[in-house]
């Protein structure tokens, strides 16, 4: 059974190492994130394929799977954190958008104004 754990360990960090160099490539990823993420993969590749002696198997096991919780929860406070950070630009742009909107109505108010003038002195 522990063997299956091992493997599955092993294939996990794979993956998630895969997963993590093509979206830092693509730059979906921050580099913060990405080496967070190849910090994750590495301990648990590590985790699965280092042969312990018996009697540390299951506490040294523990132990870097609980680093790599932890890591996980870094990684999860990061990501929340980047989210504020671009919720509060998304919110200062679209005021922004809106002041430009508003300056954008009063100078075609004003052009139209100057253009109905201009109508009544040629007509004149």
């Amino acid at each position: 059974m522990l063997i299956f754990v091992r493997i599955g360990l092993v294939l996990e960090g794979i993956i998630f190492l895969i997963m993590d160099l093509r979206n830092y490539v693509r730059q979906r990823l921050t580099e913060t994130t990405a080496i967070l993420w190849a910090l994750v993969s590495v301990i648990l590749i590590i985790t699965g394929a280092v042969p312990f002696p018996e009697k540390y198997t299951y506490d040294t096991m523990l132990w870097l799977l609980m680093g790599v919780c932890l890591l996980l929860l870094f990684l999860l406070f990061e990501v929340s954190r980047m989210i504020s950070t671009l919720s509060m630009k998304n919110q200062e742009l679209a005021m922004q958008v809106s002041l430009l909107n508003q300056e954008n109505e009063k100078i075609l108010r004003r052009l139209g104004m100057l253009m109905d003038e201009e109508e009544d002195t040629v007509c004149r």
